[in-house]
């Protein structure tokens, strides 16, 4: 993850939609012309025998590509400057923080872990051959996700904004844009790596120049950040009760055209309510088990603990064609009598 300059705000702007106004005022009427460009896309790929991606060469989970946003945002800065408004250098990385925040504003989802979900997704750690295109699988085109408790550099981190798309050099990579209350910052992680525990210590690394502080920092939030977003990206994540579950908004057609609308007000996602309320029924059964065996003494059963919660992959199917599953292993109670089920979540991924 390489991270590009941050923005100042004020210390009470921490909200989603302060970031979302900060840009706004930066760059006026920017978002509503990538909306055209989007909804142009979009219906565009629906005529028979076309798609998406063979119009723009680009992938469903994108917004839109790199250079189109850049392009549009060249065209507005043009603009701005013929009209006498003093223009700022923008930093290449800019579009990809434009499409990361532009796409959230049609959907404004808000995703709201389960205290205890929570804690346990951030201490599993991102380790072995997981691949990075789970990441390209979140289930709107930006989500938005609350990090209570975080810090970064010095400040309270809110939540932050996660987006799968390209990026300046044309590869793909996972924009997280850091709602931080005194800086807003993007950090990108590279999704060309052979693996997300690669693409973190590439992220962290960088090109060995960075500060040992950063990637102190880093080391801190990065491998948590990408924990919480790759539940959303599991195959069935505990989304709310499970009525409803989050879309890619479609085109609308008005007497000014085809748009993309953005959402008239957020939507609230409570993430794990049920599998968090399981794992501390679990804790509660290994400290009450506890306290019986350490009255037994001697006669008493082995030690009731936790196993920890961990990603795993397994191969199942032909033994010529194996089909790979990636599974995350919640906290499993071990000794216990009669421990509550826990809910195990299952993506499958392509064996390469």
């Amino acid at each position: 993850m390489t991270r590009h300059g941050g923005t100042q705000t004020n210390a009470r702007e921490h909200s989603p939609f302060d970031c979302l106004a900060g840009l706004n005022r930066r760059y006026p009427e920017l978002l509503p012309r990538l909306d055209l460009l989007r909804a142009a896309l979009q219906t565009a790929g629906s005529t028979p025998g076309q798609t998406v991606g063979a119009i723009w060469g680009m992938p469903s989970h994108w917004y839109l590509p790199f250079h189109t946003t850049a392009q549009a945002l060249n065209d507005l800065l043009g603009q701005m400057d013929r009209m006498g408004t003093e223009v700022q250098r923008v930093a290449r990385s800019t579009p990809t923080l434009v499409n990361t925040l532009a796409a959230w504003r049609l959907t404004q989802g808000i995703y709201r872990f389960d205290a205890t979900l929570f804690d346990e997704l951030c201490a599993t750690p991102v380790t072995g051959a997981l691949p990075t295109d789970l990441l390209t699988r979140l289930p709107e085109w930006t989500v938005y996700v609350e990090t209570p408790g975080f810090i970064w550099n010095g400040s309270v981190l809110d939540g932050v904004f996660a987006q799968a798309g390209e990026i300046f050099d044309g590869t793909e990579g996972l924009a997280f844009v850091l709602n931080a209350r005194e800086c807003a910052t993007m950090l990108i992680l590279r999704l060309d790596q052979p693996s997300l525990e690669a693409a973190i210590e590439v992220s962290i690394n960088g090109d060995g120049e960075s500060a040992p502080a950063l990637a102190t920092e880093m080391r801190s939030v990065l491998p948590r950040l990408v924990s919480l977003v790759l539940y959303l990206c599991s195959e069935a994540p505990e989304l709310g009760d499970g009525a409803s579950l989050p879309v890619r908004p479609q085109p609308r057609r008005t007497h000014r055209g085809v748009r993309m609308m953005p959402a008239r007000r957020p939507v609230r996602w409570e993430v794990g309510t049920r599998l968090g309320a399981s794992l501390r029924s679990a804790w509660q059964s290994v400290n009450e088990q506890g306290e019986n065996d350490a009255t037994r003494g001697s006669h008493a059963s082995p030690r009731a603990h936790i196993r920890r919660a961990h990603w795993h992959t397994i191969l199942s199917g032909p033994r010529q064609n194996p089909v790979r599953s990636l599974r995350w292993l919640p906290p499993i109670p071990v000794n216990v009598m009669e421990p509550d089920d826990l809910v195990r979540t299952i993506r499958p991924v392509t064996s390469g």
